[in-house]
């Protein structure tokens, strides 16, 4: 009998879509003829024909947040559809949107709170009462509090805004500074750039309207902040269309870009470039347009804090001619591309981490921030806008931050890196800058995700550096794995939260987060178990958390915003998924008003706050050191996110693993055709910290100077699914993983050394420096050094 595996009927179910579409599908669904069908919002029981109450919430399987619904069967989530009141996501999901049934109902999942009986990392558990759980935490909590050194307590979460903002009122009362959140993935630099120039940290690109996109390094099509929304107008304005009576051609779309991404591939023009010199490439393009008299003098004039002939006569050195030298980026294209973007209004330019995760993100960020302002693309209707969002208040008592700055979340070295450089909290503390007492992390994995995760990992598991480990999660992620002590937290689909995305309508809106079904096991929401804490540690923290749930602080929250209060407050976002003012339009150039939140209350080219702190207050392109001392036998390495995964949150969830459960290398096919390199060859990847022996994927679109892999697989923890182990459970899926053989990748972050931005501290992902070896074939895919006897 032939090998016939379920991807085999896969490929078959696809190129059969387009017989259906050839047939015609109405027929198909059992719909008249001429008779639409039904979309979104509505679900109906196979079993019974009633129709199934579609509950609204707010996704968080990435940081989109989407507007979902969720359909119920006898207790159990049944199906998740896009909730088409959103105004971001309009109705739209993703599939891993989709997944979080997987994840709801993963039969690995932790259910009771767990004490470790043997060594750390052993793998040996008891199952104890949450009362016994609560009470030893808040004993030892209690105790480093009444110690006089409050900062021996460590929290570390996701960078999830409303975790954040709860777990820094839980830190202030208890009167510790050392609370961080995950900015490793790169925003940190992004984020310090933006507020430097224009007093925001996050841009939003109007795309909707945009007749022209020029791109440095953002693959929205697979991976974005605010994907879903994001890329469903990005589709819209690519395509030809009709505003009034007017027919306006699709915008355009160039891509700059080190590989070959789906974004790239589906842009008018991908111009590959080398990593970390978008920075040069931005400034001859804005050289271009200031010398040849194509910016918007009105704009820089009034709202720019830099004059035009300085500004121009700072340009000069970056000529088309230079870039190309340093970026590989022809210099007629360079003329080119600045000409077609500034004639082109509206227009607007989108970055991400192949441009801030780079040791020059920083400086990187604020050149590209510079061609949308000289072309006077700033909150306007198809530019860069400035987000829109609600502000939640803070529940009387009020608590007192600290009086004193974080070793661990500032430390001096980083001056402005306001968004913590959380990257290297486990080295400082390793070299001792703050002692460790207790170290508490939620939905957070550091031994898999932080630069040099294996000698984090190491520094988790030694009871010296830290004495107290506590992990709050819903899964057995590979820092959970090392913990002391785990409590099962309630996903996203069990608990009660607040949202204000962005919002792409330009007209701010607030989401919530509510429970589908009841959290299963044992499992308790984040916000109750700190509640809960602080009545146990006492001492007059109680005080400060004065909710019999996070239901009554989030009421508190809103309390404030009377339209909302007036329609009825939480009960209507509860029915309703959504709110937003109904007499509210979109409000572009809002710095016409009150200016920009900036000292000077204009845009600033030139930054007054970097000059105080030793750095350049200018745009200018800073290179980066270790491609200076670049050898010839070595590359660059570069991660990217797959597809169907947030990084390696979604793994365990059965329907995304597999789709994408292996990672290869991706290798330029002339360099690998050059050393020999076919593809699947195994290949030994060196960095200055260790190694890993992963397949090769050749292939043209990547810069010959680059090699990448994807930061999605390679878990040695987080379940059977993730680790790719077929195994038969109460779930029947479980025993269809037909992808055991294949493996679950490898994952890089072993091999990439802690470096960080100087100014925004944040994680310098893309400037590894690697050699790259063909081996034989008897060694295997594996990791050197501490993963070994993971793998």
């Amino acid at each position: 009998m032939p090998d016939f595996k379920r991807r085999d009927f896969l490929k078959l179910g696809l190129g059969a879509s387009s017989l259906l579409a050839l047939e015609g599908y109405s027929s198909l669904l059992g719909t008249a003829e001429g008779e639409e069908l039904a979309w979104g919002g509505k679900q109906v029981c196979r079993t019974t024909g009633k129709t199934r109450h579609a509950i609204p919430s707010t996704c968080l399987n990435c940081f989109a947040r989407c507007g979902i619904l969720g359909y119920v069967d006898a207790g159990r989530l049944v199906k998740i559809e896009g909730d088409p009141g959103n105004p971001n996501n309009q109705g739209k999901i993703c599939a891993k949107g989709q997944a979080g049934i997987n994840l709801e109902y993963d039969v690995d999942r932790i259910l009771y709170p767990l004490r470790r009986i043997g060594k750390r990392g052993e793998g040996k558990w008891e199952r104890i009462s949450w009362e016994k759980a609560l009470q030893e935490v808040a004993d030892r909590l209690k105790t480093i509090r009444g110690g006089g050194n409050p900062d021996e307590f460590a929290f570390h979460s996701e960078r999830d805004i409303t975790t954040q903002s709860f777990a820094r009122r839980f830190l202030d009362v208890f009167g510790s500074t050392s609370i961080l959140n995950h900015t490793a993935l790169g925003g940190a630099n992004k984020k310090i750039a933006r507020q430097l120039t224009w007093g925001a940290d996050i841009d939003i690109n109007d795309v909707a309207y945009s007749e022209y996109i020029l791109n440095f390094g953002a693959n929205p099509y697979e991976a974005h902040i605010l994907r879903t929304a994001f890329i469903q107008r990005i589709a819209s304005t690519r395509s030809i269309r009709m505003v009034g009576e007017k027919i306006l051609n699709k915008a355009k779309l160039v891509t700059f870009d080190s590989r070959c991404s789906i974004t790239a591939g589906r842009s008018d023009e991908w111009i590959p470039v080398m990593p970390g010199t978008d920075g040069i490439v931005a400034l001859a393009m804005a050289r271009v347009i200031m010398n040849e008299g194509l910016y918007d003098n009105d704009f820089i004039t009034k709202w720019c804090n830099y004059p035009v002939d300085k500004l121009a006569q700072h340009l000069q050195p970056y000529t088309p001619e230079v870039a190309q030298k340093i970026s590989s980026v022809p210099a007629p294209d360079i003329r080119r591309i600045a000409r077609e973007f500034a004639t082109a209004k509206p227009a607007t330019t989108i970055s991400a981490g192949g441009v801030t995760e780079h040791i020059n993100g920083v400086y990187t960020e604020r050149c590209i921030a510079l061609l949308s302002a000289i072309t006077g693309n700033i909150d306007i209707k198809g530019g860069d806008c400035l987000p829109r969002t609600y502000q939640f208040s803070q529940p009387e008592p009020i608590p007192l931050e600290p009086p004193r700055e974080s070793k661990l979340t500032h430390p001096q070295e980083f001056p402005l890196a306001h968004h913590m450089t959380a990257t290297n909290v486990l080295s400082m503390i390793k070299e001792g800058r703050q002692k460790i007492s207790a170290y508490m992390i939620y939905q957070h994995n550091p031994a898999y995700f932080d630069p040099e995760c294996s000698i984090h990992a190491e520094i988790l598991q030694d009871e010296k550096l830290i004495p107290f480990f506590v992990v709050i999660d819903s899964y057995l992620s590979e820092s959970a794995a090392l913990a002391d002590m785990i409590l099962p937290a309630a996903t996203y689909l069990e608990r009660l939260e607040l949202e204000s995305p962005p919002s792409f309508e330009m007209v701010p809106f607030i989401s919530i987060r509510q429970p589908i079904v009841r959290p299963l096991g044992e499992a308790q929401p984040f916000m109750d178990i700190l509640i809960e804490l602080a009545r146990r540690i006492g001492g007059g923290m109680e005080g400060y958390f004065p909710f019999a749930t996070a239901e009554d602080y989030w009421r508190a929250c809103i309390s404030h915003i009377a339209a909302l209060v007036k329609v009825g407050g939480l009960d209507y976002l509860k029915e309703h998924g959504v709110w937003f003012d109904p007499e509210a339009k979109p409000n572009y150039k809002s710095y016409e008003k009150e200016g920009f939140e900036t000292p000077s209350g204009k845009f600033e080219i030139y930054s007054k706050i970097l000059e105080e702190k030793g750095f350049n207050p200018l745009p200018v392109y800073e290179p980066i050191p270790q491609q200076q001392k670049m050898k010839n036998d070595q590359f660059i390495l570069i991660t990217f996110q797959e597809n169907v995964h947030t990084h390696g949150y979604t793994n365990n969830a059965i329907l995304l693993a597999e789709i994408t459960h292996n990672n290869k290398i991706w290798i330029n096919s002339d360099v690998a055709r050059a050393r020999g390199i076919k593809r699947d060859d195994l290949i030994e990847v060196r960095s200055k910290i260790g190694s890993i022996k992963i397949r090769a994927h050749p292939t043209p679109g990547i810069h010959p100077m680059v090699v990448a892999i994807s930061d999605s697989c390679g878990h040695w923890e987080y379940g059977r699914i993730a680790q790719a182990k077929q195994f038969k459970s109460e779930d029947p899926l479980t025993a269809l993983l037909w992808w055991e053989e294949e493996g679950n990748g490898i994952h890089p972050n072993c091999i990439i050394p802690v470096s960080l931005d100087p100014i925004g501290g944040g994680q310098a992902w893309m400037d590894t420096m690697v050699t790259i070896t063909k081996l034989e074939p008897t060694h295997k895919p594996s990791t050197e050094g501490f993963f070994a006897k993971w793998f």
